[in-house]
């Protein structure tokens, strides 16, 4: 995907409210002029995460983790930026730039289809002649027929993908565009091959296309990259191109067409050896999602595939948690869904390797309808059989049925109303009782329709954030008010950055943003947190300076933010503070270099030399000392 002007990036944060996109991941508390939630970047039992919807950022107190909408759909859905530009783009209606005409005409589908239709045979290949690829599949118990069938292959740690490329003729431009290429994330970096070290699942559509891959680490390259202090992702799928759009495919399903028509229903998963392993116990009705939360571009798939799905999710914390999110889509489809999660601790394959196809399929059968697991799942987490733990059910429950779409409302009203009904059932309270707090729930949920779950109930956390703690208290206070300063009144750039040069600030984080100010001062440019975000690239610092614009007063990433009311002093009395402590700490320093001049000057050996230090030393002393006096 070639770069996108911050002209498209603007139009797409303009087109999307961040507190919606937030609100439909998680349940959203107003407080004042923001909102907050849970952090699903940690393991948060107090809302951390603080959404300002005038500066269009989200920041968590807690875990440092924050940013703007791209910042926030790469974290929750555990893709690259390239992926969450698409999917927000899409969201917001806005066409993406291709290359201009003088980048010529760009690559058709063809070609895609082509290149990656070689890199199949060509990873299958290598896994035929490796001994490692060949125990790693051994000890997932997937026999080689069931690896042919797949098309499963291997990108070994020598990397001869891209010359073997060069032999068939395919240039690099092609590799880069179909994802099997990468550029390394520093300035000028190379190119390197995306899958080194993987064992290789090919992803084809449902016409048996191959439209990408996933590659998993070979354990021993994990360990050997551990042992050197690297840290790599377990799975690591092909980036979005024009041919592999990750939230709508279903790993096996142009393998499970037939067994799936048979059967009257299509079983879903989440990983693919819960794929492979039930295809190889002859269960060949099952699919599987690439990773990514489960959604209605799944649900449109699944519909062309069979009448009834059963989802199953892993028996773990883990498991439980995207069945939850998934609840408010199963209540809004009008397809016959049910819903199974597998005994704790167990994930498909595990169970099929220890138990076999016919304790499956007996799962399988006794998979429940979502109007009956909702009820399940609220009797398991409240105590129902005290009057606060019924409240809190019911709470959870009508939580769920208001998020629910109302576009979907007019199908799904009689799936609603069973809900309510074995509610009343469970709970043992008339259904007017409860239709009355569900009436007064409504009521007191703003027009972003503010979930009424309860902030002190244990919520299962998403994908953890791999970003840098930077901690405010570590970093030298003049610079970091100064640059504080520049960014919330971005008037004080021209006071400010004329007299200040980003190699003068002594933290590298601070010099990275100064900097960035700097370029945008120099092409007549505000300095805004908008304009920032799209310039800085380091996701550390990107979250960093979301708590730098944030309205409230800096201090430690584990502090909670102060009330709106606390109001700082005014900016320019501030600024000039700063500017003549900055001053004050360059003559300081310029000072130093010229006495330790002095002491490395031989006065006898070059006696012009010490004394035009000395002149210097003494003029530089003197004019310190009149300034402060």
């Amino acid at each position: 995907m070639p770069r996108q002007s911050d002209s498209t990036l603007s139009a797409i944060k303009g087109a999307i409210d961040i507190v919606s996109l937030v609100g439909e991941y998680l349940p959203l508390r107003r407080a004042g002029s923001r909102y907050k939630a849970l952090c699903p970047f940690h393991d948060d039992h107090n809302p951390s995460l603080e959404l300002n919807p005038e500066r269009q950022s989200f920041k968590c107190w807690s875990c440092g983790a924050g940013g703007d909408i791209f910042d926030f759909v790469k974290g929750i859905e555990r893709i690259e930026f390239p992926e969450a530009l698409r999917i927000l783009a899409d969201r917001a209606g806005i066409a993406l730039e291709t290359r201009s005409a003088e980048e010529g005409s760009g690559l058709s589908k063809s070609e895609l289809f082509r290149v990656n239709e070689w890199a199949r045979g060509f990873f299958e290949s290598e896994l035929a002649v490796s001994a490692e690829g060949a125990r790693y599949l051994e000890s997932r118990g997937i026999t080689t027929g069931t690896g042919r069938r797949f098309h499963l292959g291997l990108s070994g740690e020598r990397g001869r993908l891209q010359s073997m490329a060069r032999v068939q003729g395919f240039s690099l431009e092609l590799l880069e565009s179909a994802g099997l290429l990468a550029r390394g994330d520093e300035p000028g970096a190379g190119l390197r091959e995306r899958f080194r070290g993987r064992l290789i699942f090919p992803i084809h559509d449902d016409r048996g296309r191959v439209v990408g891959f996933g590659g998993r680490i070979l354990p021993r390259v994990e360990e050997d990259l551990a042992a050197r202090g690297q840290r790599v992702a377990k799975y690591l799928n092909s980036p979005e191109t024009s041919i592999f759009h990750k939230r709508s495919l279903l790993y096996g399903a142009d393998l499970a067409k037939a067994a799936c028509r048979e059967a009257g229903y299509v079983a879903v998963v989440e990983g693919y050896t819960d794929v492979i392993a039930a295809h190889q116990a002859g269960l060949r009705n099952v699919v599987g999602t690439l990773g990514t939360a489960f959604g209605e571009e799944h649900l449109r798939q699944l519909r062309r595939l069979a009448e009834r799905v059963v989802l199953i999710f892993d028996g773990d914390e883990a498991g439980l948690a995207a069945a939850d999110r998934a609840l408010e889509l199963f209540l809004a489809s009008d397809l016959d869904l049910r819903v199974l999660a597998l005994p704790e601790g167990l994930d498909p394959c595990d169970l099929l390797n220890q138990q076999g196809s016919v304790a499956f399929r007996e799962l399988i059968d006794r998979a429940v309808d979502p109007a009956t697991y909702v009820l399940d799942r609220a009797v398991g987490r409240f105590d129902v059989e005290s009057p606060e733990g019924s409240r809190r059910a019911a709470e959870w429950v009508f939580g769920l049925l208001n998020r629910v779409p109302a576009a979907h409302r007019l199908g799904v009203e009689l799936k609603q109303a069973k809900v309510i009904d074995l509610l009343s059932q469970r709970l043992r309270v008339p259904l007017e009782t409860l239709n009355r707090l569900r009436r007064k729930l409504v009521q007191a949920t703003d027009r972003r329709r503010v979930s009424p779950v309860s902030w002190s109930e244990p919520q299962a956390a998403a994908p953890q954030v791999d970003v840098l703690r930077i901690r405010v208290e570590e970093l030298d206070k003049t610079d970091l008010e100064l640059v504080r300063i520049v960014l919330n009144e971005p008037t004080a750039a021209e006071i400010l950055l004329p007299r200040v040069a980003a190699a003068s600030l002594r933290d590298p984080v601070l010099r990275e943003i100064l900097q960035a100010c700097h370029d945008l001062y120099a092409q007549d440019l505000t300095p805004s947190y908008e304009n920032l975000m799209l310039r800085l690239v380091d996701p550390s610092v990107r979250a960093f300076l979301t708590g730098l614009i944030a309205p409230t007063p800096l201090r430690s990433p584990d502090a909670a933010p102060e009330p709106e009311r606390a109001v700082p002093a005014a900016w320019r009395e501030r600024l000039e503070k700063m500017l003549d402590v900055l001053d004050r700490r360059e003559w300081r320093n310029r000072l130093a270099d010229l006495k330790r001049a002095r002491e490395e000057t031989d006065k006898l050996a070059d006696p012009v030399a010490y004394r035009a230090i000395e002149l210097e030393y003494l003029r530089l002393l003197t004019s310190g000392r009149t300034q402060k006096a």
